[in-house]
């Protein structure tokens, strides 16, 4: 049993990317917390706001989110008033808007947000940093 352990705790893709991805969002949330939102938010806002319409299916989509999830994660920025979904309309597609509230948020969470990326460029070096963008988008399109 110890040697399944040893080798899980050696060998688990999920668990060391669980692991990094816990450390690299603790240094994120850190940095969005004078604007009041998660890394997850400022996402979504990026997203929403880089759109003229995007419906929840290719929001979903776009994030590689389930839609339940995708609605949970957007029910505090509506609720906070960052963003709207429209009702139902063509084909019962809901598409969510950036209200102006959420254009200031993003706005004022742009520049930490930058400063959070440098840090974490800054502390892996840029050949790190080149190979985890890399090695990243390519797990994503292959999986």
């Amino acid at each position: 049993m110890k040697q399944i352990a040893t080798d899980v705790a050696g060998n688990c893709a999920c668990r060391k990317l669980r692991m990094a991805t816990r450390k690299v969002t603790r240094m994120y949330d850190e940095a969005m917390r004078p604007v009041g939102i998660t890394p997850t938010q400022f996402t979504l806002l990026s997203v929403v706001g880089g759109s003229n319409t995007v419906t929840l299916t290719e929001l979903a989509e776009l994030l590689s989110m389930e839609r339940t999830t995708l609605s949970r994660n957007l029910k505090p920025l509506e609720r906070d008033e960052l963003i709207s979904v429209s009702a139902e309309g063509y084909r019962r597609a809901k598409s969510v808007y950036l209200s102006d509230k959420g254009v200031s948020i993003l706005s004022e969470a742009l520049p930490l947000w930058r400063d959070a990326q440098t840090i974490l460029k800054k502390q892996l070096g840029a050949n790190i940093w080149n190979q985890l963008q890399s090695d990243l988008a390519e797990v994503d399109n292959i999986i």
